[in-house]
């Protein structure tokens, strides 16, 4: 048996692999329209009538009921009509156009992060004239809908990039084009030619991206046409919303066929996808599995890291809710008093005749609320935003920072202005994150146009919501200079202060005293005793025996240095004398021999001795 395992063990081993890999490559549907009814769902579609672009002739209505109506749904299928015929633009201002057509985005009812956008198109007429369109524009593009979330980022800036999926134009129909419109560099035009030419149009076919931060694929029917790196790109990075429509002339769609009154766009669905591990299937399609979202955030409960979001809430890539405001205030600032001068904040006065709002044409909606009692700036729909006090112009030459705290959920881009009269001006870009306070420190430096000695107004440009306090300039504290510390001796013998030391009066304590004005300075000791044979020393105390001294004095050094910047030393000395114990001569010995024949002193003694017995005995 052992030769038919080997042979059978890894095929085993290879559908194993194989089995994993499909496992890892499916998708659920988040969102889909299936067209199964008999009118626009516009739960998921705005019928955009006040576009009005690239010179064509159309004007776009939202009519899906009447005879002439643009949208028709019907037998599981969605029918836009583009209808020759004169017409009063009503999202125009009433401008005369010679068509109607429909033009239908999913923005702020169906907007995707990544994943796979796809759907199921042919389009009935192949006369020049016609440009029908699959596509996509990132969500804080400046229209229709704009319901004032941060709609305000012209075409084809961040925000408001687009990438085309599937766009074709009657006059040049045997090819279809795939496209990005951005200002990042990272994307470019491809043009897709049809196996059968213009007539392939005709017949359905998908159309589908796959989509994530670093790469792009386009797909027709589930073969690969254009595939595009984005690992370097800035846009892209937002989430997108859906648009079908047809066009009608203009700047791609060139002149009409004269014989032409009415084109029709076909779909059969349009759908979007997120990856999951629970299946292999490979399109986003209405037999795909919608996924399992328990708590209904748009987040399938296999990626939902946050598996019980309230309702209403919300939520990233992952299901955890989007904190959109700051829960706690600012940092409060330490730059000493009087090294600031304050544009905004509660820590320091802020200088007089500040203009927080001036009308300077803006989007941007400018309020001051509390954030945990402390007062801050919020820039709502913010495009740029300017702070003037032009009649108080402000000397900031000597200063060495622009400071300013941010907090942000949702902006991409915030850069900062310091202007003069002229104006002179140059901008500081600030790398943005998200849903913190961050405390941004601007060199002064960097702002090289503006004077200086004359800054009358700040200037800030970026997108979403921003929430601002603490903006000042400041300068670095003057460090404080090192000062030598100064260092004195004194010797201590038996409990009392000496200068002269006795070899028989025990131990000598010698002890460093250090004054120094730099307060946060601690100091080192060196001693030297050259003329000891040996002592004891330990941080500011020296100590010895001076009973085997034999000099007439010694002289004890103290080297203290401290950390300071630069470090400082100084040295003090101290002589101490030395003096021996003095010898008390013994007395002088009486051997008799005295001149005069006297009574020794002995024998005096003796008999003053018996005398005093006698006297006792007397009066006993």
């Amino acid at each position: 048996m052992k030769p038919s395992f080997r042979v059978i063990a890894p095929v085993v081993v290879l559908l194993l692999i194989l089995t994993s890999l499909s496992a890892t490559a499916g998708w659920e549907v988040t969102w889909i329209d299936k067209f199964a009814g008999d009118r626009v769902d516009f739960n998921k579609w705005t019928a955009q009538t006040q576009a009005n672009y690239n010179n064509e002739v159309q004007c776009y209505t939202d009519d899906d009921e009447t005879e002439n109506r643009n949208y028709e749904v019907s037998n599981g299928t969605l029918k836009i009509i583009a209808r020759k015929g004169q017409v009063a633009c009503t999202g125009l201002g009433n401008q005369q156009r010679e068509w109607t057509s429909g033009r239908l985005n999913s923005k702020d009812k169906g907007e995707f992060l990544y994943g796979r956008v796809e759907a199921r198109i042919r389009f009935l007429e192949l006369r020049g004239g016609t440009w029908p369109a699959f596509w996509m524009l990132e969500n804080r593009i400046n229209e229709q809908p704009v319901a004032g979330d941060n709609d305000n980022i012209p075409w084809p800036n961040p925000g408001a990039g687009e990438i085309d999926i599937w766009e074709w134009y009657g006059n040049n129909g045997d090819r279809y084009i795939t496209n990005f419109f951005n200002t990042g560099n990272c994307g470019a035009e491809q043009r897709i030619n049809y196996p059968g030419g213009a007539p392939d149009v005709n017949e359905w076919a998908t159309y589908a991206i796959e989509w994530d931060a670093d790469n792009i694929q386009f797909f027709m029917n589930e073969q690969v046409v254009a595939e595009h790196d984005l690992s370097n790109c800035s846009q892209y990075q937002e989430p997108m919303f859906v648009l079908i429509n047809v066009a009608m002339g203009g700047n791609l769609g060139g002149t009409i066929d004269p014989t032409l009154d009415s084109a029709v766009m076909e779909v059969d669905y349009v759908a979007h996808c997120e990856k999951t591990d629970t299946n292999d299937w490979t399109m986003c399609n209405e037999s795909t599995p919608v996924i399992t979202d328990d708590d209904n955030d748009g987040v399938s409960n296999g990626n939902d890291q946050c598996p019980n979001t309230p309702s209403g809430v919300t939520v990233d890539q992952v299901g955890c809710e989007i904190v959109t405001e700051p829960l706690t205030a600012a940092p409060t600032p330490e730059a000493p008093f009087e090294n600031v001068i304050s544009i905004f904040s509660d820590t320091y006065s802020n200088i007089t005749s500040v203009n927080y709002n001036p009308n300077w044409g803006q989007a941007t909606q400018v309020e001051e609320v509390f954030i945990d009692g402390n007062k801050t700036l919020k820039y709502a729909n913010f495009n740029y935003q300017g702070t003037d006090f032009e009649n108080n112009i402000q000397d900031v030459s000597d200063m060495d920072f622009l400071h300013v705290d941010y907090w942000t959920h949702n902006a991409t881009s915030l850069d900062v202005y310091v202007i003069s009269p002229g104006p002179r001006e140059n901008a500081y870009s600030v790398d943005v994150n998200l849903q913190s306070w961050q405390s941004v420190k601007i060199p002064l430096s960097v702002y090289t146009q503006p004077d200086l000695e004359n800054v009358f107004q700040l200037k800030m440009t970026g997108n979403g919501t921003v929430y601002l306090d603490n903006i000042y300039f400041s300068k670095e504290a003057t460090q404080e200079q090192n000062v030598a510390p100064e260092v004195s001796l004194a010797a201590v013998q038996s409990s009392a202060s000496i200068t002269s030391v006795a070899t028989d009066a025990g131990t000598v304590t010698v002890t460093a005293s250090i004054a120094d004005t730099n307060t946060n300075d601690t100091h080192s000791i060196e001693w030297s005793a050259p003329d000891l044979a040996s002592f004891n020393a330990e941080g500011d105390l020296l100590s010895f025996d001076p009973s085997d001294l034999s000099a007439s004095e010694i002289i004890i050094t103290a080297t203290v240095t401290d950390t300071g910047s630069p470090a400082l030393t100084a040295s003090a000395s101290i002589t101490l004398s030395i003096t021996q114990p003095t010898t008390t001569p013994a007395p002088p010995v009486d051997n008799g021999s005295s001149s005069g024949g006297g009574i020794s002193s002995v024998m005096l003694l003796m008999l003053m001795g018996m005398a005093v017995i006698r006297r006792r005995r007397k009066f006993s």
